[in-house]
């Protein structure tokens, strides 16, 4: 193969690469990409994808990465193949955009003047210090103060703003790919959940979507949770208005700060953010329960607080109760199998154990808010379940994106760029006079790299102030 030809070749790929087709084709692609990931749900489990798809669509999204589709290898390859196109369009540009940013001549001629968008001449009869200072002080008004140079008998006036305004360009570029590179490193990061109970600390994360932990680098220690109520009810049918935690950061035992946080007000430490989620009881045996109690021949009744697992006696005998379980949503399976719904105060119930001399234990299920369900036909007792005072756990989102900063770095870049690109050019004006004994000729020209018919309108405004103060004695 000849050198002329492998030339020839590669003139033709760099052509490709830095082509406007590949661009918008790439752009296409990746708004599709897009709305697949947006209308197929992402990272969800097995179950929950047979729920919406038939098994053959299932194992076709799965096969083919859009169940994790911004981790596929080929998301990944077209992200590639357009950061590609990016860099080498941004290359191709550096030896034009070199010519735009070198300082212009500040000295107007005849041939330059000729290729400039607007040019005009003038002539008046003497050129004073005075009329020279309002010539600067009017270009200055509309652009920048002038650079003002003389030699021989020539004096020229060069103004130029947004000198810097092709750099746009390589911003909004950069911006994209500092952008796409924040993106991949938060690949690196994890979402997962944990949950804390009031004076318990932890340094392990569940990993969302997986049985994986992962270890954080420091501890968290719960040292308090605040559940507000509205106050139109009472006791555990209080609808729940505002939780908080309070949370404290731990390295080798030692306190490093605390923070309150509750929704939308996260705990950021180390890259690691910890959001207020949810919260619960679990079947936390610290929890208390009030309950009340009478035998069922007697009237009048008498209150008791007790733990989850204690035993006490009542009040003028010797028969104990103890409080064996505490389940905070009862529910009961098709086995007769007893479990909690949720970690949720929705339907909280007691399992009590009566003990008295020459008689056989027996159990009882007390609910607070069916006090007469499940009665057991050789109670004596009356029991009533009036209060919990549940120790709470604090359900904490977590989230480690190590890409956040270097997105948020390219999005500042690409911002700039993008108002740069479109609300500022590049603006030159001169004004050169010509001093001969009976008159001076003075030649006005400028130029702008966009919105030139604008700037030719403002052109020729200033051009009439500048025959006007010409003509001033």
């Amino acid at each position: 193969m000849t050198a002329q030809k492998k030339q020839g070749i590669f003139y033709s790929m760099w052509s490709f690469i830095i082509s406007i087709r590949l661009t918008i084709s790439l752009l296409l692609v990746l708004s599709a990409v897009c709305i697949i990931g947006t209308v197929v749900p992402q990272n969800e489990s097995p179950a929950n994808y047979q729920k919406i798809y038939k098994e053959s669509t299932y194992n076709l999204l799965k096969s083919t990465g859009c169940t994790d589709l911004y981790h596929s290898w080929w998301f990944l390859a077209i992200m590639g193949v357009f950061s590609l196109n990016l860099t080498a369009c941004t290359l191709h540009r550096i030896p034009r955009t070199k010519k735009l940013l070198k300082r212009s001549d500040p000295v107007m001629t005849e041939e330059r003047g000729k290729d400039l968008l607007c040019c005009k001449k003038f002539t008046f009869d003497e050129l004073s210090s005075k009329k020279e200072l309002l010539f600067s002080e009017t270009l200055e008004k509309h652009l920048v103060k002038p650079l003002v140079t003389r030699k021989d008998n020539k004096l020229s006036l060069f103004s130029e703003k947004g000198r810097f305004s092709p750099l746009a360009f390589y911003l909004t570029h950069a911006g994209i790919l500092i952008i796409i590179i924040g993106v991949l490193l938060g690949t690196f990061g994890y979402k997962g959940y944990m949950q804390i109970f009031e004076g318990e600390k932890k340094d392990e994360v569940m990993i969302r979507d997986s049985r994986k932990s992962a270890k954080i680098p420091f501890e968290l220690r719960c040292d308090k949770f605040e559940l507000h109520y509205y106050d139109d009810a009472k006791g555990y049918e209080r609808m729940p208005k505002d939780y908080k935690s309070t949370l404290t950061v731990l390295e080798g035992g030692k306190e490093i700060f605390t923070k309150v946080i509750e929704v939308n007000d996260p705990l950021f430490y180390k890259g690691i953010r910890f959001y207020q989620s949810s919260y619960g009881t679990g079947n936390n045996s610290n929890s208390d329960v009030l309950l009340s109690i009478h035998p069922l021949d007697k009237k009048g009744e008498v209150q008791y607080r007790a733990s989850i697992g204690e035993t006490f006696t009542l009040k003028g005998t010797k028969d104990t109760v103890k409080v064996e379980r505490l389940i905070p949503d009862f529910g009961m399976d098709d086995k007769g199998r007893y479990f909690s719904k949720s970690n949720q105060l929705n339907n909280p119930a007691v399992l009590l154990t009566f003990s008295r001399e020459n008689m056989k234990p027996y159990q009882v299920w007390t609910f607070a808010k069916f006090p007469d369900t499940h009665k057991n036909e050789n109670q004596i007792y009356d029991v009533h379940f009036v209060n919990i005072f549940p120790v709470y756990y604090t359900g904490l989102q977590v989230a480690k994106d190590p890409g956040v900063i270097t997105v948020w770095i390219g999005c500042l870049l690409m911002t700039i760029g993008i108002y740069l690109a479109f609300f500022s050019s590049h603006r030159r004006i001169w004004l050169t006079f010509t001093i001969s004994q009976d008159s001076v000729q003075a030649v006005f020209a400028g130029t702008s790299t966009k919105n030139k018919e604008t700037f030719s309108e403002t052109f020729n405004d200033l051009f009439e102030k500048l025959k006007t103060t010409g003509k001033l004695k």
